[in-house]
Formats: structure tokens, sequence, C-alpha cells
């Protein structure tokens, strides 16, 4: 019995199994990770574009604070090259708004792009 144990305990099967697997394991909980930080990034920027159409999309209001306050808010939560595009119609305002989100890893950044279309508020003479 204790020739059986010594065998058992010398086996380096699950060692190799080991080094092979741990790799494979830890890539596939980085990708998890990585897929839930672009995920709310992907979220704030998209709410800093709604945010923002509908601020410009007010009557009277000012379509540079609403742009300078979409980029403040997605240059705190980590985004960089934050660019912000308001285009204002007669009927409707569209925002666009890119930035770049980092990732776990130094080379993993994704580039993220919403876009919101609001009515415009206002009073148009019959």
């Amino acid at each position: 019995m204790g020739r059986r144990l010594q065998e058992r305990v010398r086996d380096d099967r699950g060692t190799a199994a080991s080094i092979v697997l741990f790799p494979i394991f830890a890539v596939v909980a980085f990708v998890f990770v990585q897929a839930a930080f672009w995920q709310q990034d992907r979220q704030l920027t998209t709410a800093a574009a709604d945010r923002a159409s509908a601020a410009v999309a007010l009557y009277g209001s000012d379509p540079g604070q609403a742009q300078s306050e979409a980029v403040e808010r997605l240059e705190r939560s980590g985004m960089t090259n934050v660019v912000v595009t308001i285009t204002s119609g007669l009927d409707t305002t569209t925002v666009i708004v890119t930035g770049t989100a980092p990732g776990i890893l130094v080379g993993t950044s994704s580039t993220l792009t919403a876009t919101s279309v609001t009515p415009n508020e206002g009073f148009r003479a019959p």
C-alpha cells in the first residue's frame, strides 16, 4: 500500500495539466472581465449622447455647454479621445459621441460610438 501511495505522489500528470490549463483559464477570465468593462463604457457613452441630445433639443439651449459636459463626464469615467459632434436641424438634434475605452491589459482598448436623435422643442408660427 505504501508503494502505491509513493507512485501516486510522484505522478506529474496533474502538474502538467495545471501548467496547460491555468493560462487558458486566466485568458477566459480576462475576456469576461474586459467584456463587462466595455459594456459599462458603452452604456456610459450612450447615456452621454442621450443627455446631450435632450439638452440641446430644448428651446434656447447652448450646444457648447452640452458638448463640454458630455466630454467631461466621459473623461472622468476613464475614456480618452472623446469627441462629441452636435448637429441641430429644424426638426431634430443629432449627437454623435466617440471615445476610446481603456482595456485591462495594455493594447486592448476599444473605440466606442453612440448616436442619439431627439426632436427639437420650440415655438413655430403657423
